[in-house]
């Protein structure tokens, strides 16, 4: 481009937006670097359109933060801004700081800031009151109690500023913040003596002696943990590196305080400061968590030695875990190792790593797919897969086990083309985030379920079990799987949830998938279950005879250092058949019920903890004399003419681009693509509505409509 003809543009664009002109934005998170450092203390400014590990939920409504002029004053306009404290001003301090901030009032009604803390990622919310709603500047000063500066919020940054609507659930408003001015105070007090060093030297065991990966927390009572070393596990948090995470779910009986964790490779040496510690290690739910007292003591090393206890070995009777949903970008097989000893810390079997698409691209790429793109490491499997189609108008969708990534610009409101062409691949199709009901997925389940496209429904996520759009279609007699995933980096550790699947023999990645599609499964977090249909552990579908007697017998066992059982339910048709209640401290659980079915109909089973803990199998399928229809009785009608009225709802919408979560990367990609897709898509809508309307008249053939 010509310099005048570069200039002309910039002109232009100011002209229309007048100073809203906004750097690229880049990688996942939609990261821009911002030249603006109002005060000497900050090394960086960044922006982003989400962080999950802040204490607060932060999503960016908004396009990419900014620099404006208010005023005769220059400020940074956005939803959220992340600031990295120089070094040289403060690095791994356990101080007071405070922060004066500096708002465009007119634009501004109050902050969240969030910040490296030594103990918990921690926000502080203000709501300005009506008593500044004339300044046109107001400065708020916020106290951040023990501060840590230790660079390990996302990109390096120590601290952020959110506006008040930036958080989980889509704000009135775009949530932004006019921010015109930062000062970082420091109390003046003198140096502090350099911390006396001792070293941990850390071995982990597995029950065979063998060593073994794990996540690892080290903290003082007060919560606090040393540093990582170098040791550790250098594990992907999107499209950066890192050494430590915080924990957003904590299981019982991981520390009181203590957050921040990281993963070992079996052993583990680095220099911490002298003191009493305590040592937490554990990986996944099938082992106890390992606690002790170390001392660290300068100039010495302490050496301990982890012999980790399973509290059961799920392997061993055949059920072998799995997580639907992970973002590794694998861009070569050199990423392997680390990816997999990362899955084998938190022993979860077989990790689906997904590339996701969005209407102008992808991200987290793998280096390939089907057989070339699987790692295999002893009895672990890293697979490729793919999250898209993928939009905030009608969900977001999972491919599995696929043997290439399907992404097609033109159409991408119209999902058909990939799930198709998974299907063709022999893989599984279905829908992400059904556990948190995001990205208006209603739509696309009353448009894809009822024409065969769906098999699963993630609906399991962040410790939250949703099984309103399983019964639902169930009960209209659509077979549906449960699955669940983590969503790592997005939301929890890898296999934070998981799907168990039952397996004849050494698992292999084909035998994973083709039970997971025909066999006895089950999801769960921290449960595990042994599910019987008159006596048998295998079959999915079973033909008995009028009047025959059906059998149900569960096992269901929760780790108690992970949460305390409370209930297993026997459901059919979405109802409770049969319920039983823990005793106080029991970490297992037997339900068994006999009953004659009046009909054909579906079964599965559900347990919960008292805290976050849940279970639900794969649904198994009673035919009584040959009926195939396990729909149920009296509800068909009612549920069909709920999701026909949602695709009517559907076919009359037009996507809001401040819905989409990537509305940074495809906000002009909108509207053109949804134009392009609507033909198709209104077709498939009318092919949707007939197969609800046959539901209706099958329950009420003298109806016409």
């Amino acid at each position: 481009m010509k310099p005048w003809l570069y200039v002309s543009v910039i002109v232009l664009l100011s002209t229309i937006l007048g100073d809203q002109v906004w750097a690229h934005s880049e990688g996942p998170l939609g990261r821009v670097e911002h030249d603006w450092r109002p005060d000497p203390a900050i090394k960086q400014t960044l922006s982003l359109n989400f962080d999950f590990h802040a204490g607060g939920y932060y999503i960016s409504w908004s396009p990419p933060a900014r620099i404006v002029k208010r005023e005769g004053r220059e400020c940074l306009a956005g939803a959220y801004m992340l600031f990295d404290v120089d070094d040289r001003f403060a690095f791994n301090i356990d101080e007071t700081i405070s922060v004066d901030l500096t708002f465009y009032r007119p634009e501004t009604d109050g902050l969240i800031l969030s910040y490296d803390q030594a103990v918990v990622p921690t926000p502080v919310e203000v709501r300005f009151d009506d008593s500044s709603k004339n300044e046109t500047f107001h400065t708020e000063t916020v106290e951040l109690t023990r501060a840590r500066f230790a660079n390990r919020r996302y990109y390096g940054t120590d601290l952020a500023v959110g506006g008040i609507g930036s958080q989980l659930s889509h704000p009135d408003g775009n949530g932004e913040a006019v921010l015109c001015d930062v000062k970082i105070r420091r109390a003046a007090m003198a140096p502090a003596a350099p911390a006396a060093l001792g070293s941990l030297s850390l071995k982990v065991i597995d029950e065979h002696g063998k060593t073994t990966p794990a996540r690892i927390g080290l903290y003082r009572t007060d919560g606090w943990a040393p540093l990582t070393g170098t040791d550790a596990i250098r594990v992907q948090r999107y499209d950066e590196y890192t050494r430590e995470l915080p924990m957003v779910t904590v299981p019982g009986a991981w520390s009181e305080k203590g957050r921040y964790a990281f993963f070992s490779n079996g052993t583990y040496t680095s220099q911490v400061p002298e003191g009493e510690y305590q040592l937490f290690v554990m990986k996944g739910p099938e082992y106890r968590i390992h606690k002790s007292p170390v001392t660290i003591t300068e100039g010495k090393t302490a050496s301990a030695s982890v012999a980790l206890e399973r509290f059961q070995d799920l392997p061993a009777r055949g059920w072998v875990s799995g997580d639907d949903h992970l973002h590794i970008t694998r861009a070569s097989p050199a990423r392997n190792a680390e990816t997999v000893a990362f899955m084998q810390a938190e022993d979860v079997h077989l990790t689906n790593m997904l590339q996701v698409g969005n209407l102008k691209g992808t991200n987290f790429k793998q280096y390939a797919f089907g057989n070339e793109g699987v790692h295999q490491k002893d009895n672990f499997f890293v697979v490729s897969g793919q999250e898209s189609p993928r939009t905030a108008h009608r969900g977001h969708t999972i491919g599995l086990n696929t043997k290439s990534f399907h992404w097609q610009r033109n159409e991408y409101f119209f999902y058909d083309h990939a799930s198709d062409l998974i299907h063709a691949d022999g893989g599984l199709w279905g829908y992400a985030h059904v556990a948190v009901d995001a990205f208006n997925l209603k739509y696309g389940l009353a448009l894809d379920v009822p024409r065969g496209k769906v098999d699963f429904l993630e609906m399991l996520q962040f410790a939250t079990l949703n099984t309103s759009y399983l019964y639902d279609f169930l009960n209209m007699g659509f077979k549906l799987l449960p699955s669940a995933g983590s969503d790592y980096p997005y939301v929890g550790f890898p296999g934070e949830e998981r799907v168990y699947v039952h397996l004849d023999g050494e698992p292999t990645v084909s035998s994973w998938f083709d039970t997971f599609k025909n066999g006895r499964s089950y999801i769960t977090n921290w449960m595990s279950a042994d599910f019987t249909v008159n006596g048998d552990n295998r079959t999915v579908e079973f033909d008995i005879s009028s009047g025959d007697p059906v059998t149900i017998e569960t096992i269901v066992k929760l780790n108690p250092d992970l949460d305390q059982l409370d209930r297993v339910e026997l459901v059919g048709h979405g109802e409770i058949l049969h319920a039983v209640a823990a005793g106080e401290g029991a970490t297992e659980l037997k339900l068994s019920h006999t009953f004659t079915p009046n009909g054909s109909m579906w079964l599965a089973v559900r347990a919960f903890g008292k805290g976050k803990a849940a279970l639900h199998t794969a649904p198994v399928y009673i035919y009584v004399d040959s009926d195939r229809d396990f729909s149920a009785p009296g509800r068909g009608a009612e549920l069909a003419k709920k999701y026909r009225d949602i695709l009517i709802e559907f076919r009359n919408s037009t996507p809001d681009p401040a819905d989409d979560f990537e509305r940074f990367d495809v906000e002009d990609l909108i509207a053109p693509g949804w134009k392009q897709a609507k033909p198709v898509i209104g077709k498939a809508v009318g092919q949707s509505i007939g197969i609800f309307d046959d539901v209706i008249r099958a329950e009420f053939p003298e109806k016409k409509d």
